[in-house]
């Protein structure tokens, strides 16, 4: 009887580690090779304009993405489409937020995701791909608002929000230390207090701050000299097999050298009914010029 329940566990044993290993086996196979298997390459999708978002408006202006029964717009569903097209195969957005982005390309949820700073704490976790574009910190503020310079803002009159843990802090207390700084949890408190008055600044990058005022209706998008600027990437998974990084960064870096990044999200902006000429450009050399 013990041989018996003995003999039972081994078979089990056997059985387990046969599925085991067959699951690991799938799981290691490379982001190239299930690329080309499925005939489909995935986005990772936080929505947040105008990288990605949800359009449920039922508009037929051109640059929609459908994907699952619902249409994606924005920078990066426009650039995930020309990655996709690139590679022949489909698009597929998958849901996420930022917080779970690198968790999400670490369980092989979606391939790539842009819009990811490239971090050394990241780069621990994934690889990246890029530059993909660069973004200004910028400050949205009045339409009335003279300062242009972060020695001007430099004064204890100017109350500048940006919420706490971000690069916005840091660029504020080295480049404009004498302002006065209010830090908030998330970026739209930091919005709203700009909006009712409380602070004269809210901290963003280019785009964002162009975002938001087009939701307000109000203000201008103020980019301090001298320009502090930072670039954003895609994020991939870890693999050893290079194949995916390589072509993904042969990709995003032709997109920006060709101008194709600035023009979509120029797209972005008309699509949104904001004039592009009042926009931060989203590249190096006309920021840094």
């Amino acid at each position: 009887m013990n041989m018996t329940f003995s003999l039972i566990k081994k078979v089990a044993l056997i059985a387990a580690m046969a599925v085991v290993t067959s699951t690991a086996y799938a799981q290691e196979q490379s982001t190239w090779d299930q690329i080309q298997s499925t005939k489909k390459v995935r986005l990772g999708c936080a929505q947040s304009e105008p990288w990605c978002f949800k359009d449920v408006t039922g508009s037929d202006e051109p640059g929609g993405i459908e994907t699952n029964g619902n249409v994606y717009r924005g920078v990066a569903v426009a650039l995930g489409k020309d990655v996709a097209d690139a590679l022949g195969v489909e698009l597929e957005i998958v849901e996420t937020t930022w917080g779970n982005a690198v968790a999400g390309l670490q369980a092989n949820q979606y391939d790539f995701m842009f819009q990811l700073d490239a971090t050394p704490q990241r780069a621990l976790s994934i690889d990246f791909a890029g530059p993909v574009m660069w973004y200004p910190v910028a400050l949205l503020v009045k339409n009335d608002f003279a300062p242009t310079t972060w020695a001007e803002l430099s004064d204890p009159k100017y109350k500048l929000a940006a919420p706490s843990g971000t690069t916005f802090v840091d660029v504020i207390k080295k480049n404009a230390p004498e302002a006065t700084l209010a830090t908030f949890q998330q970026s739209n408190e930091a919005i709203a207090a700009f909006q009712s008055g409380r602070v004269d600044g809210a901290a963003s990058t280019g785009p964002m701050a162009d975002v938001s005022r087009l939701r307000l209706k109000t203000g201008k998008t103020l980019v301090p000299t001298p320009v502090v600027a930072r670039p954003s990437s895609a994020g991939l998974r870890k693999e050893t097999d290079s194949r995916w990084r390589d072509f993904l960064q042969v990709a995003v870096s032709y997109s920006y050298d060709t101008g194709r990044t600035q023009q979509l999200y120029e797209d972005f902006l008309a699509f949104r009914g904001l004039d592009p000429k009042t926009a931060a450009s989203t590249r190096k050399e006309d920021l840094l010029r």
